[in-house]
């Protein structure tokens, strides 16, 4: 007698599930910022290894090239107290936290990577770095820049991941909020009848009409 093959199917294993969407944009999130935190280090070691401090180095034009300067302050020269970046760094990274595993886009979980990238990109200079001499001993270290366009203030890898994620999470959620108030925007409003109209009765599927 023949035996019946067997019709049985194999659950698949957890390692071949596909991930769940938020735990897909934690992965996102994470991998963009450590790609950039390692790009803007090591952009950063080149660029002091190749360029004299404070020499422009022309790339794209008489405008636009390279110029190795040592930023006291902020993104793009801003100046202020050094333990305000590392404050600002510390609540960049609670707020990614908090957010990254609740978005399922993403886009946004990419345009979280690069504002943690580029937070933590520029207190490791803070941190590692030697600052002036009236600089803090902890967190006083000076930022590492190397673009020059123009009369725009000097910056960097990290300076680039800050503006372009904000700028990416701007529209994401601006895209997001279009989706969500679309539906409701085009559902049909039922209209009342004229004052003095009788609205028939619904006579129902087993109730004769009239």
């Amino acid at each position: 007698m023949r035996r019946d093959a067997d019709l049985t199917v194999e659950p698949a294993s957890a390692a071949d599930a596909p991930l769940p969407r938020p735990r897909r944009s934690v992965a996102v999130g994470l991998g963009v910022a450590a790609v950039f935190v390692v790009l803007d280090q090591v952009t950063k070691a080149i660029a002091e290894n190749a360029l004299e401090p404070g020499r422009f180095v022309p790339w794209l034009g008489p405008n636009v090239g390279w110029q190795l300067v040592y930023n006291p302050g902020g993104a793009f020269g801003l100046p202020a107290p050094s333990w305000i970046f590392l404050v600002v760094t510390v609540l960049v990274v609670v707020i990614v936290a908090r957010a990254l595993p609740r978005t399922s886009s993403l886009w946004q979980a990419g345009a979280y990577g690069l504002l943690l990238s580029g937070a933590i990109g520029n207190v490791i200079d803070r941190l590692v770095r030697d600052g002036g001499p009236d600089a803090p001993s902890f967190g006083g270290g000076e930022v590492v820049d190397f673009v020059a366009w123009g009369t725009f203030p000097r910056f960097n890898v990290a300076d680039s991941a800050i503006t372009v994620g904000f700028v990416l999470l701007v529209l994401t959620l601006w895209r997001d909020e279009r989706r969500t108030e679309g539906p409701a925007a085009e559902e049909p409003v039922a209209e009342d009848p004229p004052i003095g109209e009788d609205v028939p009765d619904d006579p129902g599927p087993d109730r004769p009409a009239g």
